[in-house]
């Protein structure tokens, strides 16, 4: 009892040192007698105010977006879904500025399409178009998701007591889907509102409140107004996190009927069909604007294959920064994904009211967003032996996507027989070894799903390290804002590009791993 005393105080003394003891230093760093006239100045409130409108819009595309590919992949008869879903979900393997980048590239002065047609993203319109690519996916996969938790057999219900569509949809779908709606929503809203990755690359001189916290900390150095912007880019992160945290299902599928539904009127899946191959059409249309612009000398004056961008990025020692980010990358993976299953096996399995407290602080991560999280981070040890070392870098991307890769754990191991310890207890045999001979054997697609989680987003994040790395710790994905800021879009494709292969092969690898444990399952030779 004690043990698992003190490794829940372990993991409750190390999350209120590295997200609430930063955050605390940093409003503790408020100037607040200043406060009043940052809030009256007009480039806050245009910044506020660009930032709301720019975020209202996209979130809307985004979830009718994601909602109609959710419906089309559960309700259309659609087959080869695990290959749809990865094609989906690219954009989330590249970052968000990546997705601006590529925007530029189509439809920028001079882009491959605009410079036929008459039409430029630069401004509101491009942030919305990358926001809408940045976040449709997220949307997607949590939409997705409440669709396998619908009882099939109420639509049956529904036709027999001669419901129409209308009225099956409202007292049946959005019944079961109305958590996962409102989740998307403030999800989805939160991402597009906190990033700023999209509006650096495109947004031009509209400026987002993200951005416009930016400049003030790296253009100025103003610590103190970048902390009161930071607290006004948590009230949406917050609101979400209540919600998700105190709200409750709608409704459950408690083992019901969950037969395939399909939508009967074939033109109805004809469309969404439709609709599905023109977004995966678009989103590799900028994809391979990245390969267009990689390998092509200068798509304005010489339209010739070059490898000159790569010659150049490899001169401009891509391969140490790419480095960094892949030793950044691995050990977030590693200690993340070994203090989020400890800790999830705790709160899961272990229940008391130390553990309830330490699973409210697990989920809390997910209300500070990145770049609040990175300026914290600045603020609180700027002045200790970590800051500009990988050691920060490490420690801040475990913290930054802590939060998914534990409720992943956690939910895995509530589902895993409880009476397993017992047992073991009975015979003798220690908690660390039926953790090491069966939890984590039963609970290994789960591991790796996580471990994928944090290298994926520690490759693509720019947000929580944008104020904490030296030129020996850069990691690669800010080589991205360089370049586009210089105008260099070829070198900028062929790191968003390496970044994309990286992760895919990074997916493809725990792809393999399940399989052959499938395989092994399936001939008798795992454990």
């Amino acid at each position: 009892m004690k043990k698992r005393s003190y490794l829940n105080y372990f993991i409750f003394a190390f999350l209120a040192v590295t997200v609430f003891y930063p955050l605390a230093v940093m409003v503790s760093k408020v100037s607040w007698e200043n406060f009043n006239s940052l809030v009256a100045s007009n480039a806050f409130k245009d910044a506020l105010s660009n930032s709301l409108f720019v975020t209202s819009i996209s979130t809307i595309i985004s979830i009718i977006i994601a909602y109609l590919l959710a419906l089309t992949i559960n309700r259309a008869n659609i087959k080869h879904k695990t290959i749809i879903k990865v094609l989906i979900t690219l954009p989330m393997l590249i970052p968000s500025i990546s997705h601006g980048l590529g925007l530029i590239n189509l439809f920028g002065n001079n882009g491959i399409i605009s410079s036929h047609f008459n039409f430029n993203v630069i401004g509101p319109v491009g942030i919305i178009i990358g926001s809408i690519v940045y976040s449709f996916p997220v949307a997607f996969l949590m939409l997705d998701d409440g669709f396998n938790y619908i009882d099939n057999s109420m639509y049956y219900n529904a036709k027999i007591l001669g419901m129409n569509k209308f009225q099956t949809f409202k007292n049946v779908t959005f019944c079961y889907m109305k958590k996962p709606i409102f989740s998307s929503i403030f999800a989805v809203f939160t991402m597009i509102f906190t990033d700023y990755g999209v509006p650096l690359a495109v947004g031009g001189t509209f400026i987002t409140l993200p951005v416009f916290l930016y400049k003030e900390v790296i253009g100025l150095l103003d610590f103190s107004k970048g902390t009161m912007i930071g607290l006004f880019l948590l009230i949406p992160a917050l609101v979400s996190f209540l919600f998700d945290t105190f709200s409750k299902d709608f409704a459950k599928n408690d083992g019901a009927d969950d037969s395939e539904m399909k939508i009967e009127n074939k033109y109805v899946r004809i469309l969404l069909k439709t609709f599905m191959v023109i977004i995966i059409l678009m989103l590799f249309v900028l994809i391979g604007s990245f390969v267009y612009y990689a390998f092509v000398d200068n798509p304005i004056l010489n339209k010739t294959f070059s490898l000159s961008h790569l010659e150049y990025i490899i001169g401009d020692d891509f391969f140490a920064y790419f480095g960094n980010s892949i030793f950044i990358s691995i050990f977030v993976s590693i200690i993340g994904t070994t203090i989020a299953y400890f800790t999830a096996y705790v709160t899961a399995r272990r229940k008391s009211k130390l553990t309830k407290i330490v699973h409210i602080l697990s989920i809390s991560t997910l209300a500070v967003p990145g770049i609040v999280l990175g300026l914290s981070f600045t603020v609180a040890f700027k002045t200790s032996f970590i800051y500009n070392t990988f050691i920060i870098l490490i420690l801040v991307n475990i913290i930054h996507f802590f939060a998914s890769p534990y409720l992943i754990a956690y939910n895995a191991l509530q589902k895993v027989n409880e009476n397993f310890e017992i047992v073991g207890k009975t015979f003798n045999i220690s908690t660390f070894k039926i953790i090491k001979d069966v939890i984590i054997p039963c609970t290994k697609k789960t591991i790796r799903e996580m471990f994928s989680y944090f290298f994926i987003n520690s490759m693509i994040t720019i947000s929580a390290v944008s104020f904490l790395f030296s030129t020996n710790t850069m990691p690669v994905s800010l080589l991205i804002n360089v370049y586009e800021d210089n105008l260099m879009l070829g070198e900028a494709a062929f790191v968003s590009l390496f970044i994309l292969l990286c992760n895919v092969l990074m997916k493809f690898i725990m792809y393999l791993l399940n399989v052959i444990d499938r395989r092994r399952y399936k001939y008798g030779t795992n454990i």
